[in-house]
């Protein structure tokens, strides 16, 4: 290894930059340039191309090519000193790129003006055509009459000309659609039905059921869900026990019976309606997987 080879080598590494990196800076082959380092220019691809690459490696090292062909020009082989053209460098300098971007900056300004100007002049123009609009005279007269209106006497004429028996008939119209109104039954609302949660604790809930002669119960798994459902009465007798999943529903009329008991295994997957609504769990599935629900059932006296 020459010289120059251990300069170069040492400047690489104390700026972390490795061969790999170094090829894409410079676009010049690792092998090209790990011959640089090692003071072998045979491998490169002719005489010219030595001083070339040893200039494209000082500058991506931040070195000045000038003061190394200098010092160690004794590590050049003399029949590689070729002048090398101007252009030859493939790598920019930082200095390049900033006076690029500062004739950019220098621009905006200029242009951010332009804008400002033209856009006075817009303002300034729609002004005028708004106000040239509005202080134009209205095209009637105050005097002419529209071809809409009609004299006073005009009218007072033929309301004198209506017959007077008009207004008898629209008073026996009124009469009898009063009488229809009142001949009408008034159907009265049927009611609400009530479900009312009586108390709670530990993972079961108590509610009554009011303001009704029916008691349907509707229990299913939502899609894609599955859950566990136990039905009894207060005497023990089963309805249902199981596994219920992907949409699956019961449905029952408990209509005669005075106390339903649920046992269900996963709220979260399970919905539940009576009479048609659907029943809000005593405590949030999210919390109690697991819940027990009592439906005490009073039917309304007719």
């Amino acid at each position: 290894m020459t010289d120059l080879g251990l300069r170069l080598k040492e400047a690489r590494e104390a700026k972390n930059i490795s061969l790999d990196e170094l090829q894409s800076l410079t676009k010049i082959q690792k092998r090209y340039l790990k011959g640089i380092e090692e003071g072998n220019y045979s491998v490169m691809p002719g005489k010219f191309y030595v001083r070339a690459f040893i200039k494209q490696y000082c500058e991506a090292i931040g070195l000045d090519s000038e003061e190394i062909f200098e010092e160690y020009k004794q590590d050049i082989p003399v029949s590689h000193t070729e002048e090398l053209p101007s252009q030859l460098s493939r790598v920019r300098s930082k200095k390049q790129i900033s006076t690029k971007g500062s004739k950019v900056l220098d621009v905006i300004p200029m242009i951010l003006l332009t804008v400002f100007i033209v856009g006075g002049l817009v303002a300034i123009w729609f002004f005028w055509q708004t106000k040239d609009i509005a202080d134009e005279p209205s095209t009637n007269s105050p005097n002419e009459q529209t071809e809409f209106e009609q004299p006073e006497d005009s009218k007072l004429n033929k309301e004198d000309e209506s017959p007077t028996g008009t207004e008898t008939d629209e008073t026996d119209i009124a009469t009898d659609e009063v009488a229809k109104e009142e001949e009408t039954p008034v159907e009265e609302p049927e009611p609400v039905t009530e479900i009312i949660l009586k108390e709670k604790s530990g993972m079961s809930g108590v509610y009554e059921l009011k303001t009704t002669d029916v008691f349907t119960l509707d229990i299913s798994a939502i899609p894609n869900g599955e859950t566990w459902v136990g039905i009894k009465n207060a005497k023990g007798k089963t309805f249902y026990s199981g596994l219920m999943k992907d949409g699956l529903s019961q449905q029952f009329d408990f209509s005669k019976e005075t106390d339903i008991r649920l046992n269900i295994g996963r709220t979260l997957d399970t919905v539940v309606k009576i009479n048609g609504q659907v029943l809000e769990f005593p405590f949030d599935p999210n919390e109690k997987v697991q819940q027990r629900i009592t439906i005490l059932f009073s039917p309304t006296v007719q």
